[in-house]
């Protein structure tokens, strides 16, 4: 027993050390952000506060129409196992995030019929709120679909199989029994997939480097904010880098602490 333990002591020191070298840079960003190089111009200024919040916005809006969209998917997929959409929904994120601003530019381009009639519609990605929202949408969506596809793979199916019996079809009974049970899972899920958005850049930078219109008109999201400063002033970029981690890790404190209580609720 005393050769047991040391072997899983042993394992659960390693497990810290691994799980250490992953967050080391981010500590190294809040210590020399909020330390050494610490500036309140740029830690708690107008311009990254403002690209927060409109990171936080357009992250929240791409989570609502995730759930929204996608939560139909993810219960078909844990009922039907599928790999041909499976393997569709995993391409978004399996692929530069870059290819996915290119994508949606070429879309909304005059270059061919699509874009043609989108842009005689009005219906514009570049530099526009819809076109930020677009991206983190395409990005976002596989994490929260694997999440409820997993979720909604563990729960029993007793409740859905009494509905079917009573002759209710497989959609109503997603949205008559298992939806109102999924609560806690579709906000875990949600949660997970806001934060991936909020640190995506590689699409946004293309799609939308700012934004024009409404509230945050001439404004970038925090991602592309960081990297503006960064090509002008290295240290300044260190602060507000510091800044976005620290809200970030808020956000996943909440995800966390509601994992925790809910669990916890029902045990």
């Amino acid at each position: 027993m005393a050769g047991i333990s040391v072997r899983f002591n042993f394992f659960k020191i390693l497990s810290f050390f691994l799980a250490f070298i992953l967050i080391f840079p981010i500590l190294a960003i809040l210590y020399y952000g909020y330390g050494p190089y610490f500036s309140e111009k740029y830690a708690f200024g107008e311009d990254i506060l403002t690209s927060v919040e409109l990171t936080f916005f357009s992250a929240s809006v791409s989570m609502l129409i995730i759930i929204l969209l996608f939560s139909p998917l993810a219960y078909y997929l844990a009922r039907h196992k599928n790999p041909f959409i499976e393997a569709l929904v995993d391409i978004p994120a399996s692929i530069p995030h870059p290819v996915v601003g290119i994508a949606l530019l070429f879309i909304d381009s005059p270059l061919n019929p699509i874009g043609r009639f989108l842009q005689s519609h009005g219906i514009n990605f570049f530099y526009t709120y819809l076109g930020v929202i677009s991206a983190l949408i395409i990005v976002s969506s596989p994490i929260y679909i694997r999440a409820m596809q997993n979720y909604y793979e563990s729960m029993p199916r007793s409740y859905e199989y009494f509905a079917m019996s009573l002759g209710a079809s497989e959609l109503r009974t997603f949205f008559r029994v298992v939806l109102p049970s999924s609560v806690k899972g579709i906000i875990s899920a949600g949660l997970t997939s806001m934060a991936r958005a909020i640190s995506e850049f590689g699409s946004v930078v293309i799609v939308a480097p700012y934004v024009t219109g409404w509230i945050f008109n001439g404004d970038s999201v925090a991602s592309v904010t960081i990297y503006n400063t960064f090509l002008t002033y290295f240290n300044a970029s260190v602060v507000e880098a510091a800044t976005l981690v620290l809200f970030s890790l808020i956000l996943i404190a909440i995800t966390r602490a509601f994992v925790y209580f809910t669990t916890k609720r029902e045990t």
